[in-house]
């Protein structure tokens, strides 16, 4: 990202400053000083306010009037130019501080998303950026600082961009599970319901009913969808005494959403500490370190994934919708979860997985969604 302070330098004096100095150390108005120079008094005013650039012939004059060299007087001349070259115009003042900003947060996308409201200048839209983090200054040296455990946490492929627009979206979160009221978390209880969850995927209405089961526990649920270049599927952390799980919907589809919540109640049970106090998930990265396995793993065991494997490992060569439904009624698993499965490990096309999903957006109640 681009530095976000720039030093500037100290204010600089023109050569009308060391003329005014001469001018009060003989006592001489600017009338006097005209008349020795041979000037008018409209083209003396604008050399004592720096109002237009020496020429050489002035310069020679000065020196001649108050015995210095024409060179001293260039010099000053040119360092004070210089310097007015250096200060930012109010123009550029705006640019910088909506590159920062923009650099650092997706805009536009939070516009969309109705996170922020429109703007009509970049000051609004400072103010606005204000408002959304609860703050009274943004100092962005400090906000990269925030970001670090992000690019910690994540591959080599992302970078201060992602991680940047992935920590805006994570704050959003926060703010938005302030919002909702679960009991006192109970560890036991969400155990339990763990080992419940395929029963839940073929249930009617399961989703909503897992939901609600899953708050009783003291789990935060709700659906907050992602940020662009975030490419975010889900996200487990903690506010307050409770744990939070954040589904985006990225592909809003029944497996994709189970899978979600298995993995991410994963970390809840065997991850999430004070050393590891969030797990942003994007699970298209390649690039895994041990504890997302183990949560990949705990979530396919709870989802069955060996099971169908073994189910429908002599099928696999002509399998069938019957054969898909017999597996699934056999596990008490949804079928889509197994087009999920099959379709990850590229037994068949992914375009199989428009089998038996539907959006889950048009499932989930509206207590959920944000």
């Amino acid at each position: 990202m681009a530095t976000t302070q720039k030093l500037r330098p100290a204010i600089k004096f023109g050569p009308g400053y060391f003329i005014k100095e001469q001018m009060e150390y003989r006592s001489w108005t600017q009338e006097e000083l005209a008349e020795v120079m041979g000037m008018t008094i409209k083209h003396i005013n604008k050399i004592l306010n720096d109002k237009q650039p020496l020429t050489l012939d002035t310069a020679k004059v000065l020196a001649e009037v108050f015995d210095t060299s024409p060179q001293y007087w260039l010099n000053l001349d040119a360092n004070y130019r210089l310097w007015l070259d250096s200060v930012p115009s109010e123009k550029e003042k705006q640019a910088e501080l909506k590159a920062n900003i923009y650099e650092r947060m997706p805009v536009r996308d939070m516009i969309a998303k109705n996170w922020i409201p429109t703007f009509s200048n970049v000051y609004e839209l400072y103010d606005n950026i204000l408002d959304f983090w609860n703050t009274k200054k943004l100092d962005f040296e400090e906000w990269d600082k925030q970001i670090t455990p992000l690019l910690a946490k994540k591959s080599e492929n992302f970078n201060q961009y992602k991680a940047s627009y992935t920590y805006t979206w994570y704050h959003k979160a926060m703010m938005v599970a302030r919002g909702y009221s679960v009991p006192q978390f109970d560890k036991k209880e969400l155990e339990k319901l763990y080992d419940e969850l395929n029963h839940f995927t073929v249930k009617e209405n399961g989703i909503n009913l897992f939901l609600e089961k899953l708050n009783q526990t003291g789990v935060i649920f709700f659906v907050l969808p992602h940020l662009q270049k975030t490419y975010l599927d889900g996200a487990a952390f903690y506010y307050k005494n409770n744990p939070v799980i954040v589904y985006t919907a990225r592909y809003k589809r029944i497996d994709n959403f189970w899978f979600t919540i298995a993995h991410e109640i994963a970390h809840i049970l065997k991850h999430l500490d004070e050393k590891n106090t969030f797990f942003l998930d994007n699970f298209s990265d390649k690039e895994v370190n041990e504890l997302e396995t183990e949560a990949n793993q705990l979530a396919a065991e709870k989802l069955k994934h060996q099971e169908i494997i073994t189910f429908l490992k002599a099928k696999l060569n002509y399998l069938s919708t019957t054969d898909i439904e017999n597996c699934a009624k056999q596990l008490a698993i949804h079928p889509a979860l197994i087009i999920g499965k099959l379709a990850f490990d590229k037994t068949i096309s992914y375009a199989n997985q428009k089998l038996y999903n539907e959006d889950v957006l048009n499932i989930i109640e509206k207590q959920f969604m944000v």
